[in-house]
């Protein structure tokens, strides 16, 4: 059970989080409108995505006085979490990707070869882009923190639900800019929530397995990934990666409720 020195912590993370995140959106807002070259604000959007991790740091002595840093980073990335749920998880994010393919297809009435997939020359820059963005800066933040708190008190799948929203909202300037508008905005905020959610429930599961950040940031940067691999209409992808790991994350609850809905005392 948390106490309310955590609860006012976790509160407050959040907050600035927030506040850092717009202020950096409204930096790169900036940066476009005086036509700065695409690679900056490339650089700058993967530094925005880095404000979880960021704020850990500047309130780090706060919100763990009696952790030192380098305990923090160690506990969180040598944790014991098995090889095979790396295999596990990697083998059920190509099944939702590959799913995601072959449904296009079908509504679409193509060929494999007419699937839009990013170009030959694009793929490293891709890679690199997702390596080194959210999966990467976010998941101290998001899973190594805010999840562990919200485990004190509430069963892994609310807190995973609780975070997912949080984690969800927190991405609210990049769903307004994303260039939809009307019923097609609110759609889009919709499909991006349930996936992130979904993803969140996703996330939680495995983490609790060995409580290692590296297989938050492994799923997370899959996700990410399997975005970019296509070039297809966002609210159309987003629509079916939400149902993809919907269904992901019912079958986890389904296999797993015990696990799932049990509070857990280690934490």
């Amino acid at each position: 059970m948390y106490n309310k020195l955590e609860q006012r912590g976790l509160r407050n993370y959040f907050f600035f989080t927030y506040l850092l995140f717009w202020i950096l959106i409204g930096v790169i807002g900036f940066l476009i409108s005086l036509d700065v070259p695409a690679l900056y604000q490339t650089i700058l959007k993967n530094v925005c995505a880095w404000t979880p991790t960021f704020v850990i740091l500047l309130m780090f002595k706060k919100l763990y006085p009696n952790t030192h840093l380098r305990d923090f980073f160690k506990s969180n990335f040598l944790g014991k979490t098995k090889p095979r749920y790396f295999i596990i998880i990697f083998l059920s994010q190509t099944a939702i990707f590959l799913g995601i393919v072959l449904v296009y297809m079908a509504l679409n009435n193509l060929r494999l070869e007419s699937i839009p997939f990013i170009s030959a020359s694009g793929l490293v820059p891709a890679l690199l882009i997702t390596a080194t963005g959210g999966a990467l800066g976010e998941e101290l933040g998001w899973r190594a923190y805010a999840l562990n708190v919200f485990q004190k008190k509430y069963s892994p799948l609310k807190s995973a639900l609780f975070v997912g929203l949080v984690w969800g909202f927190w991405h609210l300037p990049l769903m307004i800019f994303s260039g939809y508008s009307g019923l097609e905005l609110l759609y889009y905020c919709f499909f991006f929530l349930m996936a992130v959610l979904s993803l969140s429930v996703v996330i939680t599961f495995f983490y609790n397995k060995g409580r290692s950040v590296l297989i938050a940031i492994w799923i997370h940067f899959l996700f990410n990934f399997s975005i970019a691999l296509v070039t297809i209409d966002v609210l159309q992808l987003m629509i079916y990666l939400s149902a993809g790991y919907l269904l992901l994350a019912i079958i986890l609850l389904i296999t797993n409720k015990k696990e799932l809905l049990s509070n857990r005392n280690d934490f």
